[in-house]
C-alpha cells in the first residue's frame, strides 16, 4: 500500500512515528535475550514509577481475582506481560511464517473448531479480550493460511497506521480503516456476506455507545459492532486467546453457541452477554496477562458522559481513551 508522509499531522505525530519505528526496528536487530531482558526491565520501571496506572490495574484486576496480598504480584505480573506485549508487537515483523507457526502452540481442538467454521463457509467471528499476545495471534492464523480481516484506527501521522497495517497484511490479515461504528460494520458485514473470517479485540467500548452487560459482577458497556454483526448475519462466533506459556505460546480457540429468538433487542443483549461471558472465561484463565491499563466500568470513571446509547440507572460519567489497534469502535 502507499505509504502516507509521517509529517502529514505535523512534527509532533511525525516524533511519535519514528520513535515507533526506532523501537521495532530495535526490537528486530537486538538479540531475542538481550530483548527479553530489557523489556522484563521495562515492565519493572512502569510498575514503580506509573502509580496512576498501577492504580488502575490494581482496580480492574481486583474484579477478576479479588482484593488480597496476592494483588499486588499479579499487577507487577501485568506490567511485565504488557511489556513483553510490546516487544512482540514490535518484533512481528522479524517472523517468518516458520517462526511463528514453531512459536504458538493450539491446545486442544482449537485448530479443528476454526477449521470446521472456515469449511462451512459464509464466515465467522473470532474474539479476543486485550489478553497475551493477539496481534501474534493473528499472525499465526495468517501463517496457516487462514485469511481474516480486522478494523484498526487511523492513527497520527496516518503513516503510522500504514505501517502498523502494512506488517499485519505481510501475515495475512487484512485491516480497514476505523472511522465509525456503522461505516465499519457495513465493510465487516461486506467481508462475512463474501464469506470471509473476521477477527475484533472486543472487551473496551471505546466509542461508549455499546451495549449494557455484566462484566466480573459488575455492569459496563462492551462494544456494539460484534454483538450486531453475529445477531444480523446469524455467524459462528469463535472465543480466543494466544497466552504466553512458559518459553512459547499458547493458542486457545473454543466455538461460542447462541441462539437467536426473533426479537432483535432480546437477542442483541443476550448475544452481547454471550460474548462477555466467552471472554471473561478466557481472561481468568491468565488474568497476569490481560493488559487492561484503562478503566473499563463506570463506577471507576467519574468525570465524563455515560457510557451507552441511552441513559442507564448505574452509569455515571467517563473519561474515555483513544481506540487500538484490532478493535472495534461502537
Amino acid at each position: 500500500m502507499g505509504r502516507s508522509s509521517p509529517f502529514s499531522d505535523g512534527v509532533g505525530p511525525a516524533a511519535v512515528y519514528f520513535a515507533y519505528r526506532s523501537a521495532a526496528w530495535l526490537a528486530e536487530k537486538t538479540p531475542p535475550l538481550l530483548a527479553d531482558r530489557i523489556a522484563a526491565w521495562g515492565g519493572r520501571m512502569a510498575y514503580k514509577r506509573a502509580h496512576g496506572k498501577r492504580r488502575t490495574v490494581e482496580r480492574n484486576l481486583a474484579r477478576v481475582v479479588g482484593e488480597g496480598p496476592h494483588l499486588d504480584d499479579l499487577v507487577k505480573a501485568a506490567f511485565g506481560s504488557y511489556a513483553e506485549y510490546w516487544l512482540e508487537t514490535f518484533r512481528l515483523g522479524r517472523y517468518s511464517h516458520d517462526e511463528l507457526l514453531g512459536m504458538v502452540e493450539p491446545v486442544g481442538d482449537s485448530v479443528e473448531v476454526i477449521e470446521q467454521v472456515i469449511a462451512r463457509g459464509g464466515g465467522g467471528l473470532l474474539i479476543t479480550p486485550h489478553l497475551g499476545f493477539y496481534d501474534l495471534g493473528v499472525a499465526w492464523v495468517g501463517a496457516k493460511g487462514w485469511a481474516f480481516t480486522t478494523v484498526a484506527e487511523v492513527l497520527r501521522p496516518k503513516a503510522l497506521f500504514d505501517w502498523f497495517a502494512e506488517i499485519r497484511q505481510r501475515h495475512g490479515l487484512t485491516v480497514l480503516p476505523a472511522r465509525n461504528g456503522r461505516s465499519v460494520r457495513e465493510r465487516l458485514g461486506d467481508v462475512l456476506d463474501a464469506g470471509g473470517m473476521v477477527a475484533l479485540v472486543s472487551d473496551r467500548d471505546l466509542g461508549r455507545r455499546g451495549i449494557w452487560v455484566e462484566f466480573f459482577g459488575e455492569r459496563t458497556t462492551f462494544p456494539a459492532s460484534p454483538t450486531l454483526l453475529l445477531v444480523k448475519k446469524r455467524i459462528p462466533l469463535i472465543a480466543g486467546s494466544v497466552t504466553r506459556h512458559g518459553a512459547g505460546f499458547r493458542l486457545k480457540l473454543e466455538r461460542v453457541p447462541y441462539e437467536l429468538t426473533g426479537d432483535e433487542q432480546a437477542d442483541i443483549s443476550a448475544v452481547a452477554q454471550i460474548t462477555a461471558d466467552a471472554l471473561q472465561r478466557l481472561i481468568l484463565e491468565a488474568p497476569e496477562q490481560w493488559h487492561l491499563f484503562s478503566t473499563n466500568w463506570p463506577s471507576d470513571e467519574p468525570h465524563l458522559r455515560p457510557r451507552g446509547t441511552q441513559a442507564d440507572p448505574q452509569a455515571v460519567e467517563s473519561p474515555g481513551e483513544p481506540p487500538q489497534i484490532g478493535e472495534p469502535q461502537g
